[in-house]
Protein backbone atom coordinates (compact mmCIF):
# COMPACT_ATOMS: atom_id res chain seq x y z
CA UNK A 1 0.00 0.00 0.00
CA UNK A 2 1.32 3.62 -0.91
CA UNK A 3 2.63 5.66 1.86
CA UNK A 4 -0.32 8.61 1.96
CA UNK A 5 0.45 11.86 2.57
CA UNK A 6 -1.46 14.24 4.67
CA UNK A 7 -0.53 18.58 5.17
CA UNK A 8 -2.16 19.72 8.50
CA UNK A 9 -2.91 23.45 8.45
CA UNK A 10 -1.80 25.31 11.66
CA UNK A 11 -4.23 28.48 11.21
CA UNK A 12 -2.56 31.70 11.39
CA UNK A 13 0.51 32.43 13.37
CA UNK A 14 3.32 35.03 14.47
CA UNK A 15 2.43 38.20 13.81
CA UNK A 16 -1.66 36.83 13.03
CA UNK A 17 -3.08 36.04 15.65
CA UNK A 18 -6.38 34.80 13.95
CA UNK A 19 -9.90 35.32 16.07
CA UNK A 20 -9.14 36.14 19.86
CA UNK A 21 -11.81 36.35 22.99
CA UNK A 22 -12.34 35.30 26.04
CA UNK A 23 -9.00 34.89 27.10
CA UNK A 24 -8.19 32.52 24.12
CA UNK A 25 -6.18 33.17 20.79
CA UNK A 26 -7.26 31.23 17.44
CA UNK A 27 -3.44 30.35 16.88
CA UNK A 28 -2.64 28.76 19.76
CA UNK A 29 -6.07 26.34 19.77
CA UNK A 30 -5.05 25.60 16.56
CA UNK A 31 -2.08 23.83 17.60
CA UNK A 32 -3.49 22.17 19.96
CA UNK A 33 -6.21 21.16 17.75
CA UNK A 34 -3.89 19.86 14.59
CA UNK A 35 -1.17 18.20 17.16
CA UNK A 36 -3.66 16.11 18.62
CA UNK A 37 -4.89 15.30 15.53
CA UNK A 38 -1.18 13.84 14.52
CA UNK A 39 -1.17 12.21 18.24
CA UNK A 40 -3.93 10.00 16.90
CA UNK A 41 -2.83 9.20 13.80
CA UNK A 42 0.38 7.81 14.51
CA UNK A 43 -1.03 6.34 17.58
CA UNK A 44 -3.70 4.34 15.78
CA UNK A 45 -3.00 4.09 12.31
CA UNK A 46 -0.46 3.28 9.64
CA UNK A 47 0.47 3.91 6.53
CA UNK A 48 1.06 7.59 6.11
CA UNK A 49 2.94 10.64 6.69
CA UNK A 50 2.63 14.23 7.95
CA UNK A 51 3.75 17.86 7.52
CA UNK A 52 2.42 20.68 9.06
CA UNK A 53 2.23 23.97 7.11
CA UNK A 54 4.49 25.55 10.39
CA UNK A 55 5.80 24.29 13.56
CA UNK A 56 6.66 27.52 15.39
CA UNK A 57 4.75 30.62 15.87
CA UNK A 58 5.43 32.05 12.68
CA UNK A 59 2.91 33.71 9.93
CA UNK A 60 2.72 31.98 6.65
CA UNK A 61 1.22 33.13 3.83
CA UNK A 62 -2.12 31.22 2.39
CA UNK A 63 -0.72 30.89 -1.07
CA UNK A 64 2.56 29.39 0.66
CA UNK A 65 0.41 27.40 2.54
CA UNK A 66 -0.91 25.80 -0.50
CA UNK A 67 2.52 25.06 -1.97
CA UNK A 68 3.67 23.14 0.35
CA UNK A 69 0.67 21.02 -0.02
CA UNK A 70 1.47 20.98 -3.77
CA UNK A 71 5.02 20.69 -3.38
CA UNK A 72 4.37 18.21 -0.93
CA UNK A 73 1.97 16.05 -3.42
CA UNK A 74 -0.15 15.88 -0.75
CA UNK A 75 -3.17 12.99 -0.66
CA UNK A 76 -5.14 15.26 1.88
CA UNK A 77 -5.17 19.23 3.33
CA UNK A 78 -6.89 20.06 6.54
CA UNK A 79 -6.76 23.27 7.90
CA UNK A 80 -8.23 23.98 11.57
CA UNK A 81 -9.25 27.24 12.76
CA UNK A 82 -11.80 28.58 15.21
CA UNK A 83 -14.93 30.92 14.55
CA UNK A 84 -16.25 34.47 15.52
CA UNK A 85 -18.67 36.38 14.66
CA UNK A 86 -20.51 35.30 18.12
CA UNK A 87 -22.31 32.45 16.73
CA UNK A 88 -22.36 29.15 17.90
CA UNK A 89 -21.77 25.19 16.49
CA UNK A 90 -19.05 23.50 14.20
CA UNK A 91 -18.81 23.81 10.33
CA UNK A 92 -16.24 23.50 7.49
CA UNK A 93 -15.71 24.77 4.09
CA UNK A 94 -14.42 22.96 0.62
CA UNK A 95 -14.14 24.99 -2.18
CA UNK A 96 -17.00 26.72 -3.74
CA UNK A 97 -16.19 24.27 -7.29
CA UNK A 98 -15.09 21.84 -5.11
CA UNK A 99 -13.85 18.14 -6.27
CA UNK A 100 -16.16 15.12 -5.61
CA UNK A 101 -13.07 14.09 -3.67
CA UNK A 102 -12.98 17.57 -1.50
CA UNK A 103 -16.83 16.68 -0.83
CA UNK A 104 -16.23 13.18 0.06
CA UNK A 105 -13.66 14.33 2.61
CA UNK A 106 -15.58 17.04 3.69
CA UNK A 107 -19.19 14.42 4.33
CA UNK A 108 -17.22 11.74 6.41
CA UNK A 109 -15.14 14.22 8.29
CA UNK A 110 -17.85 16.00 9.28
CA UNK A 111 -19.92 13.14 10.36
CA UNK A 112 -17.28 12.10 12.56
CA UNK A 113 -16.53 16.08 13.74
CA UNK A 114 -20.65 16.09 14.34
CA UNK A 115 -20.86 12.76 16.45
CA UNK A 116 -18.13 14.03 19.29
CA UNK A 117 -19.49 16.98 19.21
CA UNK A 118 -22.86 15.66 19.83
CA UNK A 119 -21.64 14.67 23.30
CA UNK A 120 -20.56 18.15 24.45
CA UNK A 121 -24.11 19.74 23.35
CA UNK A 122 -22.64 20.88 20.38
CA UNK A 123 -24.06 21.45 17.00
CA UNK A 124 -23.62 22.65 13.55
CA UNK A 125 -23.92 26.38 12.94
CA UNK A 126 -26.44 26.13 10.60
CA UNK A 127 -25.45 23.92 7.09
CA UNK A 128 -22.40 22.42 8.03
CA UNK A 129 -20.90 21.27 4.93
CA UNK A 130 -20.82 24.81 3.43
CA UNK A 131 -18.51 25.94 0.13
CA UNK A 132 -16.23 29.09 0.02
CA UNK A 133 -13.71 30.78 -1.83
CA UNK A 134 -11.10 30.73 0.49
CA UNK A 135 -7.85 30.60 -0.75
CA UNK A 136 -5.99 27.52 1.11
CA UNK A 137 -8.99 25.03 -0.42
CA UNK A 138 -9.15 26.71 -3.79
CA UNK A 139 -5.12 27.00 -4.03
CA UNK A 140 -4.32 23.35 -3.26
CA UNK A 141 -4.62 20.22 -6.05
CA UNK A 142 -5.79 17.80 -3.49
CA UNK A 143 -9.03 17.20 -1.41
CA UNK A 144 -8.81 19.84 0.95
CA UNK A 145 -11.21 20.94 3.54
CA UNK A 146 -11.01 23.98 6.55
CA UNK A 147 -12.70 23.24 9.66
CA UNK A 148 -14.33 25.88 11.75
CA UNK A 149 -14.72 24.07 15.47
CA UNK A 150 -16.94 27.19 17.39
CA UNK A 151 -16.99 30.31 18.53
CA UNK A 152 -14.23 31.71 20.33
CA UNK A 153 -16.68 35.13 21.04
CA UNK A 154 -19.66 33.36 22.37
CA UNK A 155 -20.76 30.61 25.32
CA UNK A 156 -18.99 28.30 22.92
CA UNK A 157 -15.48 29.30 24.60
CA UNK A 158 -16.48 27.59 27.24
CA UNK A 159 -15.98 24.17 25.83
CA UNK A 160 -12.69 25.67 23.74
CA UNK A 161 -11.42 25.88 27.42
CA UNK A 162 -11.92 21.87 27.92
CA UNK A 163 -8.89 20.16 26.87
CA UNK A 164 -10.70 17.06 26.54
CA UNK A 165 -13.55 18.48 24.20
CA UNK A 166 -10.47 20.01 21.93
CA UNK A 167 -8.71 16.59 21.84
CA UNK A 168 -11.95 14.63 21.08
CA UNK A 169 -12.53 17.14 18.10
CA UNK A 170 -8.92 16.58 16.82
CA UNK A 171 -9.56 13.32 17.18
CA UNK A 172 -12.54 12.83 15.47
CA UNK A 173 -11.02 14.87 12.83
CA UNK A 174 -8.37 12.00 12.43
CA UNK A 175 -10.36 9.58 11.97
CA UNK A 176 -12.53 11.35 9.17
CA UNK A 177 -9.22 11.60 7.35
CA UNK A 178 -8.05 7.76 7.91
CA UNK A 179 -11.57 6.98 6.92
CA UNK A 180 -11.53 9.10 3.52
CA UNK A 181 -7.47 7.81 3.00
CA UNK A 182 -8.26 4.10 4.00
CA UNK A 183 -5.69 4.04 6.72
CA UNK A 184 -5.16 0.95 8.10
CA UNK A 185 -5.42 0.48 12.07
CA UNK A 186 -2.99 -0.73 14.26
CA UNK A 187 -3.02 -3.88 15.93
CA UNK A 188 -4.23 -3.10 19.62
CA UNK A 189 -2.62 -5.06 22.37
CA UNK A 190 -3.92 -6.14 25.31
CA UNK A 191 -0.89 -3.54 27.15
CA UNK A 192 -1.97 -0.68 24.59
CA UNK A 193 -5.40 -0.88 25.51
CA UNK A 194 -4.69 -0.22 29.18
CA UNK A 195 -5.54 3.52 29.76
CA UNK A 196 -4.73 5.29 33.04
CA UNK A 197 -5.83 8.72 34.88
CA UNK A 198 -3.51 10.83 37.43
CA UNK A 199 -5.89 11.92 39.84
CA UNK A 200 -5.96 15.63 40.47
CA UNK A 201 -7.72 17.67 42.75
CA UNK A 202 -11.70 17.84 42.89
CA UNK A 203 -11.36 14.73 40.97
CA UNK A 204 -14.01 11.82 42.13
CA UNK A 205 -14.01 8.40 40.68
CA UNK A 206 -18.13 8.85 39.17
CA UNK A 207 -16.09 12.08 37.67
CA UNK A 208 -13.64 10.38 35.92
CA UNK A 209 -15.47 7.31 34.71
CA UNK A 210 -17.80 9.46 32.70
CA UNK A 211 -14.71 10.96 31.63
CA UNK A 212 -13.44 7.35 29.99
CA UNK A 213 -17.25 6.69 29.15
CA UNK A 214 -16.54 3.55 31.73
CA UNK A 215 -18.52 2.43 35.11
CA UNK A 216 -17.25 3.50 38.96
CA UNK A 217 -17.24 -0.23 39.24
CA UNK A 218 -15.04 -1.01 36.85
CA UNK A 219 -12.72 1.52 38.18
CA UNK A 220 -13.02 -0.18 41.58
CA UNK A 221 -12.14 -3.18 40.40
CA UNK A 222 -8.95 -2.53 38.23
CA UNK A 223 -7.45 -0.47 41.27
CA UNK A 224 -8.69 -2.47 43.77
CA UNK A 225 -10.73 0.59 45.43
CA UNK A 226 -11.99 -0.17 49.34
CA UNK A 227 -16.14 0.28 49.44
CA UNK A 228 -15.44 4.50 49.73
CA UNK A 229 -13.64 4.51 46.58
CA UNK A 230 -10.86 6.69 48.39
CA UNK A 231 -8.53 8.01 45.52
CA UNK A 232 -5.54 10.23 46.51
CA UNK A 233 -4.22 13.59 44.27
CA UNK A 234 -1.07 11.79 42.13
CA UNK A 235 -2.40 8.31 42.20
CA UNK A 236 -2.50 6.18 38.39
CA UNK A 237 -5.46 4.68 38.58
CA UNK A 238 -5.99 2.14 35.43
CA UNK A 239 -9.63 3.48 33.80
CA UNK A 240 -9.59 0.75 30.91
Amino acid sequence: MMTKKIVIDKAHGGKDPGAVGNGLVEKELSVKICDYMYDCLKDNYTGFEVKFTRTTDVFVELSKRAKIANDYDADVFISNHINAGGGTGYESYVYTNASAASKALQNVLNDEALKTAKKYGLGAHGEDRKRGNLAVVRETKMPAILTELCYIDSKDNKLLKNDDFLKDMAYAYARGVAKFLGLKAKTVTAASAKKYHTVVKGDTVSAIAREYDTTIAKIKSLNNLDDKYMIQIGQKLRVK
